[in-house]
């Protein structure tokens, strides 16, 4: 099954913050090119046709990163999207798409795997290590998990917070103060942390398809009816 983390960022675009972006990811262990094909993915606007381009050998090519995001942000950022494949590389591999974009005119961040890539929870717990230190690093939001049959998260926060809480959810400060930290924090979860920016990753289960017994458990426990 295809699945994606996904995070709301407040800010517009900006070359900054995607070279700060891709020098983190690389900082934290992510390579280009090293277990698999390289490929990306620049769409310059929804209406124009995307340009693709796929590496010819695997050959570690971290090194090219910033010069595929110097392309990327060439283009008119308000309009423009970029999808690269990379891996992870540390205690336990895996594999996954960043993709940066816009839902609704709002700035997207979205990492993008599949339970071939993440097969077990030792995987699962080290991509959701990942994710959240993006999230507390640049400040995200809120962020939460999509399986392929479900739409992409809420651009507006207090839709966000209408919906129940799915199977990883991120919370930025300004939102556990709405939902109520100790409530969040006493969560009947595999795993609920309290983060360093003030923000609160809350993880229900590492099963993609789901798992009603303890969705249930949950969402009674946030209220959601």
């Amino acid at each position: 099954m295809e699945w994606s983390v996904q995070f709301k960022y407040n800010e517009d675009l900006d070359p900054v913050f995607i070279n700060k972006f891709f020098d983190f990811l690389v900082s934290k262990g992510v390579k280009y090119n090293i277990n698999r094909k390289g490929r990306y993915n620049i769409s310059p606007d929804k209406h124009v046709k995307s340009i693709g381009y796929f590496e010819e050998e695997i050959k570690d090519s971290t090194k090219k990163i910033p010069e595929v995001v110097k392309t990327f942000v060439n283009y008119d950022l308000k309009k423009a999207s970029f999808s690269i494949f990379l891996d992870y590389v540390g205690e336990v591999d895996f594999y996954f798409i960043v993709f940066i974009g816009h839902d609704d005119d709002k700035s997207l961040i979205a990492f993008d795997s599949n339970d071939y890539a993440v097969p077990d929870d030792e995987t699962f717990f080290a991509f959701m290590d990942l994710c959240k230190e993006v999230f507390v690093k640049f400040g995200f939001s809120y962020g939460a998990f999509r399986d392929e049959d479900h739409e992409s998260i809420p651009m507006d926060e207090d839709e966000f917070l209408k919906e129940k809480a799915d199977t990883v959810n991120f919370y930025s400060e300004p939102l556990v103060d709405k939902i109520g930290r100790e409530r969040l924090l006493s969560t009947p979860a595999r795993k609920v942390e309290e983060l360093e920016n003030g923000g609160v990753m809350l993880i229900v289960c590492t099963e993609a398809l789901g798992c009603p017994e303890e969705f249930d458990k949950v969402w009674r426990h946030l209220g959601y009816r």
